[in-house]
């Protein structure tokens, strides 16, 4: 009576543990149904290894073997381990996802195919550091094109101090004061004066760029001169540089070092962001990253990107590793004056930047040509 009560125990627990494997396995992949970032390639190989770690552990916790049996148990328990840390982290990860996008509230149907169609980013970096919700200027501005059918980025770059005409008040003012007045008022300024349609925003800080290089492990930028940073106790070598997050946002920031500080400092800025872009696109590290990657960042960026855009364009890439994308870079010139601005007051004579038209021009038919490559079949793409 003893043996067979044992006997019933053991198959009872044989048969708990193999449901809750199941029931572990089935959340695991609900969860990663939700984000829907793997291509249909991982998904093969992953449900490949779990019904291979299933047979095995189930035949051998069936076995009569008392050593099978804990070799059939440990590989079950395993297998269990990694699935409610995949699902933890998969979680944690949707969390992540949510916090960084604020989406518009537009229809699906008005949403842009971020995999099939061409689209403009607003890139905005606010001059603070820790969490992204404060009011603060807008230091950095790029205009980001993507043409994900030829694989072709454009970085435009603005001067911080570019005197423009604010959207939503009509009166000449610096970029850079627009970020005081909020994100939509740097967007809709930057597409009133560059005649064009910006997509989405992504609004980042200090913070960010640390934390962003340091979990892709730095990244390589070749300066052009050997300089120190004024601001920190940063050195740079001229030629290849490799950078920590820190290093990365003080060769970024300075423009004290250069003749033509600002426009130097654009290119550093180019050289950062087209780093990390390379880093992130070209290798290995979106796909053993990608959640280091958000958590770096969940606190300190902004994005009106949905989250379903965002793991799109994860899969996207995923998918074809092995595809290069090439990535461009130029920026908009400007004579220094002296003016007001209606953010301080026009009365009061600021430093600022008056962009010369040629070169407006030029950038605009550098985004035209990306976003457009049809329009130019004379050129090179």
């Amino acid at each position: 009576m003893k043996q067979k009560t044992l006997q019933i125990l053991n198959m009872i627990g044989r048969a708990a543990a193999v449901l809750l494997l199941l029931f572990l396995e089935a959340v695991f992949l609900l969860i990663m149904m939700v984000l829907d970032v793997l291509p249909m390639q991982y998904w093969v190989a992953l449900l490949a290894a779990m019904a291979l770690a299933d047979v095995c552990g189930i035949i051998l916790i069936k076995s009569y073997n008392i050593t099978k049996q804990l070799a059939g148990a440990a590989v079950c328990m395993a297998v269990c381990i990694l699935l409610c840390s995949g699902s933890y982290v998969m979680a944690e990860t949707y969390v992540s996802l949510q916090k960084i996008s604020e989406t518009s509230g537009l229809p699906e149907e008005e949403r842009t195919a971020v995999t099939e169609e061409p689209f403009n980013v607003c890139v905005t970096g606010i001059d603070i550091w820790g969490e992204i919700d404060q009011v603060s200027r807008s230091d950095v501005n790029m205009v980001v094109t993507v043409n994900p059918k030829t694989r072709s980025v454009m970085l435009t770059s603005v001067p911080r101090d570019s005197y423009v005409i604010l959207h939503s008040f009509g009166e000449y003012d610096k970029l850079t004061h627009s970020g005081v007045w909020g994100v939509e008022e740097t967007v809709t300024t930057l597409e009133d004066w560059l005649d064009i349609d910006i997509d989405y925003y992504v609004r980042v800080n200090f913070s960010m760029l640390v934390d962003i290089v340091n979990a892709i492990d730095g990244i390589d930028v070749y300066s052009d001169y050997a300089f120190k940073s004024a601001i920190h106790d940063c050195s740079y070598k001229k030629g290849w540089n490799h950078l920590n997050g820190k290093q990365a946002l003080y060769f970024a920031r300075e423009r004290k070092a250069f003749e033509d500080q600002d426009q130097q400092r654009i290119k550093n800025q180019q050289k950062v962001m087209k780093a990390c872009l390379k880093k992130v696109m070209s290798s290995r590290v979106l796909l053993t990253n990608y959640t280091k990657l958000l958590d770096a960042v969940d606190d300190e960026m902004q994005t009106d990107m949905s989250q379903k855009e965002m793991t799109s364009l994860v899969k996207m890439q995923l998918a074809d590793m092995d595809r290069k994308w090439t990535i461009k870079t130029q920026s908009v010139k400007g004579d220094l004056t002296m003016k007001g601005t209606y953010t301080m007051g026009m009365g009061r004579d600021l430093l600022v930047s008056i962009p010369r038209e040629e070169s407006v021009e030029k950038v605009k038919k550098g985004i035209d040509k990306t976003y457009h490559p049809e329009n130019y079949p004379e050129e090179e793409k």
